[in-house]
């Protein structure tokens, strides 16, 4: 009888972990590989105005490799201001997305002066890569971004970072690098705190499945096909002695990146910050639910932190 119960304990705990590893690999690639689960929601969607602008306005195709393992070919955009500046707008993308979709942002620098440099993140637009990098890898293939401006613009350039959703937590994971002293300022908007957070939120208000041991598992599918571990990302560490200015902002109705981020971001900071919390905006819908004022915050926020 022992030995029945036995088998029957462990032909369930065999069940359990195939279930576990089977649900963490369909987890891994919904959330992280290119152009599957939910970040295909954007693939069919025509062009708004402003990208199909940021399409066709006069710009170059600057390219690199990553220094990983991987050696992806990437590609960004690069709009030269109309009037020469030594002043450039580095802004990253969100989940999902890829450098036309932050047509509203580039145009925006854009017609403030700035030089503006739009990359397609790794697994995004015309990159190379099977799977997103969340905003952790990102930030090293950022490094290699602010290098190149600083390579074709010269060392006396000054950089400005900012970035959307992904691309917020992106600027803020890059905060702990050793960012060169070119970099002055950056604006996070509705950026998460920490990948197992968002995918914790994620797990829950998609599936309604708690995130233990499935996010865990995925965890390892992360290390093994996408070469790096989640686990790490965190503004707690990245922010821990961030001297520079940081502004951040996120919408109060805010579900897929819910607004308690701003606030441990805000706290996570030790340089000159500020919060903005948009009353009544959705993820990433800041700009179009206050234009005005958002144009008019963040251009101020630039302009307080360039040189003159």
């Amino acid at each position: 009888m022992k030995k029945h119960w036995k088998g029957i304990v462990i032909w369930i705990l065999v069940i359990l972990v195939a279930a576990d590893f089977g649900g963490a690999y369909y987890l891994f690639n919904f959330a992280f590989k290119s152009g599957s689960g939910y970040s295909a929601r954007n693939n069919d969607r025509p062009l708004t105005k402003d990208e199909r602008w940021a399409q066709k306005a006069p710009q170059q195709v600057w390219q690199q490799v990553t220094q990983d393992k991987d050696h992806l070919h990437l590609k960004a955009r690069y709009y030269p201001a109309a009037h020469k500046t030594d002043k450039t707008m580095l802004v990253a993308h969100g989940y999902g997305d890829n450098s036309l979709t932050l047509g509203s942002y580039i145009k925006m620098f854009h017609q403030a002066g700035y030089n503006v440099l739009a990359p397609d993140d790794r697994g995004s637009g015309r990159s190379g890569g099977h799977y997103l990098g969340f905003g952790w890898q990102d930030r090293n293939d950022m490094q290699q971004w602010v290098r190149q401006i600083l390579c074709k613009n010269g060392n006396q350039t000054q950089i400005g970072l900012f970035g959307v959703s992904m691309g917020a937590a992106t600027v803020m994971y890059y905060l702990g690098l050793q960012v060169p002293h070119q970099v002055k300022f950056v604006v996070a908007d509705c950026g998460y705190a920490s990948i197992k957070g968002e995918l914790d939120h994620e797990l829950k208000a998609l599936f309604n499945l708690p995130s233990f041991p499935l996010v865990a598992t995925a965890n390892l599918y992360t290390k093994m096909l996408a070469h790096y571990d989640f686990y790490q990302a965190d503004t707690a560490k990245t922010l821990k002695h961030n001297k520079l200015p940081l502004f951040i902002i996120h919408g109060t109705k805010d579900t897929f990146v819910p607004t308690k981020n701003a606030r441990i971001n805000y706290r996570n900071t030790h340089g000159p910050k500020k919060l903005w919390l948009v009353k009544g905006a959705t993820h990433a819908q800041s700009y179009e639910t206050q234009p005005e004022q958002y144009r008019h915050k963040v251009l101020a926020w630039a302009q307080k932190y360039f040189a003159k």
